[in-house]
Order: structure tokens, then C-alpha cells, then sequence
């Protein structure tokens, strides 16, 4: 499997593809294997038109529409399609005839969500015209790369002892230490280095709350704790759309639970802890209204409205 910072940079290089895939369980990743794509797709000639579609809010009939009509006001567009397997069966025919003639105007960007045992995954993964980048939360000992990068991206290089602690206080989750660096950088704004007195400054010893803690808040229905970690979250710089798509992701994961996740365990240790939480929840969730949660969320995105 290949290192996604890797490919990320075979990417800003400008060695684009018509069409991605992300498969994995990152939201992070997946924010900045979109953000990185566009990007550089935009960097070409052109004006570009971006446009997103969620398969649970069944936009298949605009997705197709989109894709083999390009709007009046520009002759390049984005089309972000989030989940994949939501495709009804109906579309996935036409899907597939695009992909076999996609347009270089195009550049399509699907995301797998939850839905990488299906028929349909499987198929597109396997497609001459599909590169697909896997967005699977980093091992401990990729975090240093993937900071350093972040840091650099923001005009700040950083010294070795700093980069190490840095990464030992984070390597729980790219949320968290993504958040630490968001704080770093207001920290020592004016200056371009970061030093191990700055780490140890913003951060000292103790860890701060993470999109782990507002989701476990969540599944145990603590509303109060729920609402003091998102409002700290947003304070440490984390902005609406993550908490967003990270709670889209966690109750399409509940509210498919028995379809999905029951009755399966995982040999990857973080994925079936994952998957118990997921369980959890679907416990007390069960008897909620998942469409009316859906739309509200939906109409929360601000990448949607």
C-alpha cells in the first residue's frame, strides 16, 4: 500500500488522472487528497467549476448530468461524488460507460465511504481509467512526514527535536495533531522555524481534545460533553465542514450497522475498535430518525449549500 504523502506529491507535481477513488478511513486524508487534487487541477489553464455530490442525499441523476454536460460558465469542472456504494444499480451502467472514455475537462473524484466490500468497489478499483489512493488512518511512524508537510504548507519548517515531540504528543489521530499544529502556527506567527520551545509552549504535556472525543461524546448521547468538546475543537482552529463530515461518516456507519458491521470482526486492531463503537451506538440509536439526522447534517454542510 502505498505511502498516500507519496502519491500526494506525484500529484502536485501535476501527473493528474481523469479519475480517483479514496478508499480508507481518514476524513483528514480525504480532506487533503481533495483539497491537493483540486488544487492542482485548477492549476491548469482554464476556469474550473467545482460541484458536490453525497450518495446518501440521491444526487445520481444530477451526478450523470454533470458529467456528460459541462456547465456554460466554464470548460473544466471538479465533480466530488462522497460514497460510492450509494450508487443505485440504475446509474452504475452509465458510471461505467464514462469511465471507459472519461473527459480530460473532468476531473471526477469518487470516495469509497464504507462500502469497500462491494461489487461495485471492487469493479471501479479494477477500471483502466481509476487511480485509487488509500486514505487509512497513518501509522505512528508516518506522522512526522505528514506534519512536516502540513507545517510547510503554512511557510514553517521545523527542527528535528521538534518535530519528534511534536509527533509523540499526536500520533493518536491526524485530527489531533493537526489541530496542535493549526495552535503552533498562530503561536509563532512572524517567524518561520519551529522549535521544541514552541512545541513545548502550545502544547506542554498533555493532550488536547481530538474529533475521537467529540464522536465518543456522541455515541454515549452526552450532549453537554458533546457541545464543550465541539465548541473547544472549533476553538483549536478546526473548522465546521471536518466536524461535519466526521459526524456524516460515524451515522452512516450506525445507521448501516447491521447491513455492514454485524457479525464481522477485524484482524486490524483500530478497525475493530471501530466497529464495537459503531455496534454501540446502533444500540442507542436504533429508534432514531437517521433520515431527519441525515438532512440536517446536509443542510449544516456549508461545501453543499
Amino acid at each position: 500500500m502505498a505511502f498516500i504523502l507519496d502519491e500526494l506529491e506525484k500529484i502536485e507535481q501535476g501527473n493528474l488522472t481523469p479519475v480517483y477513488m479514496l478508499y480508507g478511513d481518514d476524513l483528514y486524508l480525504e480532506e487533503e487528497a481533495i483539497n491537493t487534487l483540486s488544487r492542482t487541477f485548477e492549476n491548469d489553464a482554464g476556469p474550473v467549476e467545482k460541484k458536490t455530490f453525497y450518495g446518501a442525499d440521491k444526487t445520481e441523476d444530477a451526478l450523470i448530468q454533470n458529467l456528460v454536460n459541462i456547465g456554460m460558465f466554464s470548460s473544466r469542472q471538479i465533480i466530488i461524488y462522497k460514497d460510492i456504494s450509494k450508487l443505485p444499480s440504475s446509474h452504475r451502467k452509465t458510471l461505467s460507460t464514462y469511465l471507459d472514455r472519461p473527459e480530460a475537462s473532468t476531473l471526477l473524484i469518487l470516495t469509497a465511504g464504507a462500502g469497500q466490500k462491494s461489487a461495485l468497489f471492487k469493479k471501479l478499483k479494477g477500471h483502466s481509467s481509476v487511480t485509487t489512493l488509500s486514505i487509512w488512518s497513518p501509522s505512528e511512524h508516518q506522522f512526522p512526514a505528514l506534519i512536516q508537510r502540513q507545517l510547510k504548507k503554512k511557510g514553517f519548517s521545523i527542527t528535528p527535536e521538534a518535530l519528534e515531540s511534536l509527533s509523540l504528543a499526536t500520533n493518536d489521530s491526524l485530527s489531533h495533531a493537526f489541530a496542535e499544529v493549526e495552535k503552533i502556527s498562530v503561536f509563532a506567527a512572524g517567524r518561520n522555524k519551529i522549535t521544541i520551545d514552541d512545541v513545548r509552549n502550545v502544547i506542554g504535556g498533555d493532550k488536547s481534545y481530538q474529533i475521537s472525543d467529540f464522536i465518543n461524546a456522541i455515541e454515549q448521547r452526552n450532549l453537554t460533553e458533546a457541545v464543550h468538546i465541539c465548541m473547544a475543537l472549533i476553538d483549536t482552529g478546526i473548522e465546521s465542514p471536518y466536524i461535519i463530515s466526521s459526524l456524516y461518516n460515524f451515522f452512516v456507519n450506525v445507521w448501516a450497522f447491521r447491513a455492514i458491521h454485524q457479525g464481522q470482526k477485524h484482524s486490524y486492531y483500530p478497525a475493530e475498535l471501530r466497529r464495537q463503537q459503531f455496534e454501540r451506538a446502533y444500540k442507542r440509536y436504533a429508534n432514531h430518525d437517521f433520515r431527519a439526522l441525515f438532512n440536517t447534517l446536509l443542510e449544516a454542510d456549508p461545501d453543499k449549500n
